[in-house]
């Protein structure tokens, strides 16, 4: 891979594509950044030519013109084939580009870190990677990927410290207290549950997304998890110091990038690992983008710092769930069944919320039922109280519809662990909602469903931004009765405002708003059912009878339809694999 001598007259394009996101940017020859954004995975090894070229045909739609030369540093490629492979998706969508230099995205990254210069980078995302440039040369240790290597790296972190807990029990007999934070990042029950999960098939991102859990265990003081991350942190810091060593480097320069390094802890975990290896190395975070270093190979200007846009400070007395209720003046004084009585009153509010929003619903739930019956899917996406009501509504349809899990999901700023604590930023990261997007495939066919109260979180706009630019219907349920849609902001194909007034206790939107909500998803999610025939009158026919209770209702649902007794009933169940509707067809063939 040669690096561009000469900078460019033109715009220059950057894009530098990983294994969870594909980022670009346009300078102009003055490196002031016309345009800049994200896309998904671009790993060549993963989406093929045919993958990157529909990722760059979206890049295209974003810029405001073409550019003159591009630089790539792609994931997966690892020598002429990847290279020639890359080149030609990009001349299929820039044909009239006068110059493109393709290499790793380890080059992106050495060219933001170092430029030209000479130096070391070490790279600990979710995967892991250590190179270094002498006297113009590449040189790399690690990089083979997740089975072969990757040492230090998220995914490193989440297979050690599962090793880790199974191992303790094994040794101990009961779990280590790590164990908790992994259970609920996973949303298994149990170790026993959790290894099922291990073992499905699955990229290496989803090992790698434990590596939060167990760098907040970590910092805890939490015995186990602190030892997990001092291994790999180590384990890394001698895959570095083999490289100095081998190059006889004898005052290394050092820029450290991926996401990893930005946790305080794993830092210095590594920095003491390299100091007690190299004591003449000098270390710095990398503070230029990888797609800037991208932009760099191909002869483009370094970029002008971007001035931060201030965030557009909410206005709290603006949403009505955030004022003080009049009827809920001194709580704190009044007695439990005056509490009570309070609360059970003030939800008649609620009911004319839903009441009022009635025809913002029928059209919400109208979009999602011919979504589902043409195999589209229903995809909810939220944040905080409101996420939650979507993942507790999507979890619901396969055991009570027999539902696909595909067919009706939902996503929650922060991951699964927010289900159970608060994960601190996850809901203003809009940049997160798009690729959460992005990565499900979210397309024409589907129905995306933004859940949030105030009608702002950035998180959820992102990803109806995002939704609305591949082509899905967008539906906005927001508890901002007076919301409107802001110059150059999302535009729904359908909102739900559902006005319930002040919260007894301000700001609480996990009451009358969470109750409204979470009405409105029973509703788009029941309706679209319905429609689908997986309700016969007024019976829940395909309900899947996965225990006790749920068999017995399915025995009852065949007895009910059919006037059979319960030992023939019992048996067109088995006969039929637990489904309500084949026990009921075999009994009345029979009597046919």
């Amino acid at each position: 891979m040669n690096q561009g001598n000469v900078k460019e007259s033109g715009p220059v394009l950057g894009i530098e594509a990983g294994g969870t996101k594909t980022s670009w940017v346009l300078l102009d020859s003055r490196g002031r950044r016309l345009a800049h954004g994200m896309e998904g995975p671009g790993n060549i090894l993963l989406v093929g030519r045919a993958g990157l070229r529909k990722i760059f045909l979206r890049v295209a739609r974003g810029l405001p013109c073409a550019p003159v030369a591009i630089g790539a540093g792609m994931a997966g490629a690892r020598g002429r084939p990847e290279f020639m492979a890359v080149e030609s998706a990009l001349r299929s969508v820039w044909p009239g580009v006068k110059k493109i230099v393709v290499g790793q995205d380890t080059d992106s990254a050495l060219s933001a870190a170092w430029g030209k210069e000479d130096g070391f980078l070490v790279i600990a995302g979710t995967g892991s990677n250590v190179v270094g440039r002498v006297a113009g040369k590449k040189h790399c240790v690690g990089g083979h990927g997740h089975l072969l290597g990757d040492a230090g790296s998220g995914y490193d972190l989440g297979a050690r410290a599962l090793r880790t807990v199974y191992r303790e029990r094994d040794r101990q007999g009961k779990p280590p207290r790590l164990v908790a934070g992994l259970l609920a990042h996973a949303g298994a029950a149990d170790l026993d549950r959790l290894l099922r999960e291990v073992y499905k098939p699955r990229g290496k991102e989803w090992l790698a997304s434990f590596a939060p859990v167990v760098l907040r265990a970590a910092a805890r003081g939490d015995r186990l998890a602190r030892a997990v991350v001092a291994e790999a942190a180590e384990e890394l810091a001698e895959r570095l110091a083999e490289l100095v060593r081998r190059l006889r480097v004898r005052h290394p320069r050092v820029v450290l990038a991926g996401g990893l390094f930005a946790n305080g802890f794993y830092r210095r975990q590594f920095q003491t690992g390299v100091k007690a290896r190299l004591p003449k190395a000098r270390v710095r975070l990398l503070e230029t983008p990888g797609e800037i270093g991208a932009a760099r190979m191909a002869g483009g200007v370094d970029a002008v710092p971007a001035r931060p846009v201030p965030e557009k400070p909410v206005n709290v007395e603006a949403l009505p769930t955030e004022r003080a209720n009049p009827r809920s003046r001194g709580l704190h004084k009044q007695s439990v069944g005056q509490l009570v009585r309070l609360f059970v009153s003030e939800e008649k509010e609620t009911a004319r919320a839903l009441q009022k929003a009635a025809g913002s619903i029928g059209k919400a739930a109208g979009l999602v039922a011919a979504a589902l019956r043409q195999k589209g899917r229903l995809v909810y996406v939220g944040a905080g109280t409101s996420g939650r009501l979507g993942v507790l509504d999507a979890s619901e349809m396969p055991p009570t519809f027999h539902a696909d899990p595909e067919e009706v999901q939902a996503i929650l700023a922060g991951g699964p662990e927010a289900i159970f604590r608060a994960q601190e930023g996850a809901e203003d990261d809009s940049e997160a909602g798009q690729r959460a997007v992005q990565e499900r495939k979210v397309g024409k066919g589907d129905v995306v469903v933004g859940l949030t109260a105030s009608g702002r979180t950035p998180f959820v706009h992102g990803a109806l931004r995002e939704a609305t630019r591949r082509g899905a219907k967008t539906v906005l349920v927001t508890a901002h009765p007076a919301w409107r849609p802001e110059k150059g902001g999302i535009r729904p194909s359908v909102v739900v405002c559902l006005d319930v007034g002040p919260e007894l206790i301000a700001g609480s939107t996990r009451l009358k708003a969470g109750t409204a909500t979470k009405a409105v998803c029973n509703i788009l999610s029941s309706v679209a059912m319905i429609r689908m025939g997986r309700v016969h009158d007024n019976l829940m026919v395909n309900v899947v009878p996965s225990n006790e209770k749920l068999r017995a209702r399915a025995l009852r649902l065949v007895r009910l339809l059919t006037g059979a007794n319960a030992d023939r009933a019992a048996r067109a169940l088995r006969q039929g694999e637990g489904k309500v509707m084949a026990a009921v067809l075999k009994i009345k063939n029979r009597k046919g």
